[in-house]
């Protein structure tokens, strides 16, 4: 089961909540109906409900109430932007590195920092060459590296729309068909269908999607398709804080690479708050 809502959940959902607002400069009136509509879905919320979720469905209100525009969507572009004025830059990093495959892990990681929620200012290029020279929390390279051999069928499970291309850059040294996994619909700004085409993976990546618009992988509100695919990969590579959290007891099969940036997240976990993590298993895994 996914984590549920922790109470320094909600200053997070609430800032998100803000920030969306902005983005879309609603009028004071619009912007306190919506903070009041947030709030009460705070107070009211089922007790089985997960952040994801629960965010989920405030955003889809906010979505609604501007007439079906994504509030994120310059966002993204900004995101991607940025990420695409460093691509090179960090492509000589990984392929005159002595392990490309380490380092394109690394680099991929430090992608992570994309993000206009929980961690909302970043330096790009300051992140990864800081990554570059940290010691990852967990590192599970040399089980990586086992289990990419034997693969069969990778399922990559995509974060935000900027790090699409840093996953580019580890996708090429792994050189192996897969499955790039997006969302269905906007929620913040995770990536969509067409943030991956404009990236330009590999052919032999196909983009698929999970048939939701809730942030990391909630398997109960997934497609058929989807899950299908899920169950029978052999080896799943899973980006971002948001997918960390919501498959919490996936086994061995599953390497989770992310910047801790959730303090509840961290003590369940026991991994120190803003550690970079190459993990194998999900924190609940027995």
């Amino acid at each position: 089961m996914p984590i549920k809502v922790y109470f320094d959940c909600y200053p997070c959902l609430l800032r998100q909540v803000l920030d969306a607002v902005n983005y879309l400069e609603f009028e004071p009136d619009t912007t306190r109906e919506i903070l009041n509509r947030s709030m009460q879905d705070l107070i009211n919320m089922e007790d089985n409900l997960t952040s994801s979720e629960l965010a989920a469905r405030i955003h889809q209100n906010i979505i609604q109430k501007a007439g079906g525009i994504d509030p994120y969507l310059n966002v993204k572009e900004m995101s991607l932007k940025k990420a695409a004025e460093l691509y090179d830059y960090a492509r000589n990093i990984i392929t005159s590195s002595n392990d490309p495959l380490e380092t394109a892990i690394k680099v991929c990681t430090a992608g992570n920092i994309i993000d206009f929620g929980p961690a909302a200012d970043f330096n790009l290029k300051t992140a990864i060459d800081q990554v570059l020279k940290t010691s990852f929390a967990h590192f599970d390279y040399e089980a990586f590296k086992v289990a990419l051999r034997y693969a069969e069928r990778i399922l990559f499970l995509g974060d935000n729309a900027g790090e699409t291309l840093f996953d580019k850059l580890l996708i090429e040294q792994i050189a192996k068909p897969m499955d790039y996994v997006v969302k269905s619909a906007p929620i913040m700004n995770d990536a969509l269908r067409e943030d991956a085409l404009l990236t330009g993976f590999p052919d032999y990546v196909s983009i698929i999607e999970n048939g939701t618009a809730i942030q990391g992988t909630v398997l109960s509100q997934c497609s058929g398709a989807f899950l299908e695919k899920f169950k029978m990969a052999d080896m799943i590579i899973s980006k971002g804080m948001a997918n960390f959290e919501t498959l919490p007891h996936e086994g061995e099969r599953t390497f989770f690479m992310l910047k801790i940036k959730c303090k509840p997240i961290a003590e369940l976990s026991g991994i120190p708050f803003g550690s970079f993590v190459l993990k194998q298993g999900g924190f609940l895994h027995e």
